[in-house]
C-alpha cells in the first residue's frame, strides 16, 4: 500500500511540474510594455502641475485597465505613450493640435465648448526626440506616432451623472480604451519588434 501511495505521489508530481511547464509562464501570451511620459525637449521634462497630475491619471487608468506592462524606461518599452497635455473646449483642442507636426496622425474629434480633453501621442520605433516631443519632425521611416484625444463628455457609461462626466478621471479612462485598442489591434506587430 505504501509503495502504491508513494508511486501515486510520483506521478502526481511529475503530471503537475509537466503541466507547469507546459502552461506556464512561457506560454503565456507576452503583453506589450507602455512607458508613460511628459514631453520632453533636450532631456528635460516639459512639466507644469497639470500636466504631472494628468500624466498619473493616465497611468493609473491604463494600470486599471491590465492590457498593457507599464514600464518605468522607455529602454524597456514596446510603445511610449508621451501625455501631451489638457484643455477645454474646441477652440484650445485646435489651437494644440495646429501646434502638432503634420506627420502625425490625429484622430478626429468633435466637442463641445465646456468638455474637457486630454492629449497623448503613442511613439513606436526609431523616433529620436519626436518619440516624447510631438512638435520636433522625425525624419525616420522606422517612426510611427499617433495623437489620442481622451474626451470627457463621451463614450460615458449609462448612470454616470452628468457633472462627473467632464472629469480628468474620464478623459484618462477614455485615454487608456483609446490605448487599449490600439495596442489590441497592433499587439502582433509590435512583439515583432522585439
Amino acid at each position: 500500500m505504501r509503495r502504491l501511495l508513494v508511486a501515486l505521489a510520483t506521478i502526481v508530481a511529475f503530471i503537475a511540474t509537466g503541466s507547469a511547464g507546459a502552461g506556464g509562464v512561457a506560454e503565456q501570451s507576452p503583453t506589450t510594455a507602455l512607458f508613460v511620459t511628459l514631453p520632453m525637449t533636450h532631456g528635460f521634462a516639459d512639466a507644469t502641475d497639470d500636466l504631472v497630475e494628468t500624466q498619473g491619471l493616465v497611468h493609473d487608468a491604463l494600470a486599471a485597465v491590465g492590457t498593457v506592462r507599464l514600464v518605468d524606461r522607455a529602454q524597456d518599452s514596446d510603445a511610449v505613450l508621451t501625455v501631451i497635455g489638457r484643455g477645454t473646449g474646441y477652440d484650445e483642442l485646435i489651437a494644440a493640435l495646429q501646434e502638432v507636426n503634420r506627420d502625425v496622425v490625429v484622430t478626429p474629434v468633435l466637442l463641445h465648448a465646456r468638455e474637457r480633453y486630454i492629449e497623448a501621442m503613442i511613439t513606436v520605433g526609431s523616433c529620436g526626440d519626436a518619440a516624447t516631443n510631438a512638435w520636433s519632425e522625425s525624419n525616420s521611416a522606422s517612426c510611427y506616432r499617433k495623437v489620442l484625444i481622451g474626451l470627457g463628455d463621451h463614450n460615458v457609461p449609462q448612470g454616470v451623472p452628468k457633472a462627473a462626466q467632464n472629469t480628468w478621471v474620464i478623459c484618462a479612462d477614455a485615454v487608456a480604451r483609446d490605448v487599449q485598442a490600439w495596442v489590441a489591434q497592433n499587439a502582433t506587430r509590435l512583439l515583432a519588434r522585439r
